[in-house]
């Protein structure tokens, strides 16, 4: 950073050492030819621009494009086999519950602590 301050400081020091020299029909010229193209400059415009956001894209998304679409791909696959499962504990339980309000057994069956007990045995042996 040093450095380029030193060197922009002699470049600019050099170029108004050449200017000193110049006479007024050059600068006169050079400081019209100036004002002309300061003329012809196209004003910047106050409008939205997705410029910026190309910019960003191709320097900071792109190279890391191929990272980005694997982290996506984990996410959704780990999403969908969350899903699976809920699906398939929700199917588990709706049988359980099905062939417990099919039978005729009173509420207070249920309730015992023993059950609990009963119930593994008799799933265990289907």
């Amino acid at each position: 950073m040093k450095n380029e301050r030193e060197f922009a400081y002699k470049v600019r020091h050099q170029l108004n050492l050449g200017a000193e020299g110049i006479d007024d029909q050059t600068a006169d010229r050079l400081f019209q030819a100036r004002q002309n193209a300061l003329a012809r400059q196209k004003a910047a415009g106050a409008q939205l621009s997705l410029a910026g956001f190309g910019h960003f894209a191709a320097d900071m998304i792109l190279p890391h494009a191929r990272a980005l679409a694997a982290i996506v791909g984990l996410v959704v696959g780990v999403v969908g086999v969350a899903t699976w499962n809920d699906f398939q504990k929700a199917a588990e339980q709706e049988e359980i519950d099905s062939a417990l309000l099919a039978d005729d057994l009173p509420i207070n069956a249920y309730l015992d602590k023993g059950f609990q007990a009963w119930l593994s045995e008799h799933s265990s042996q289907d």
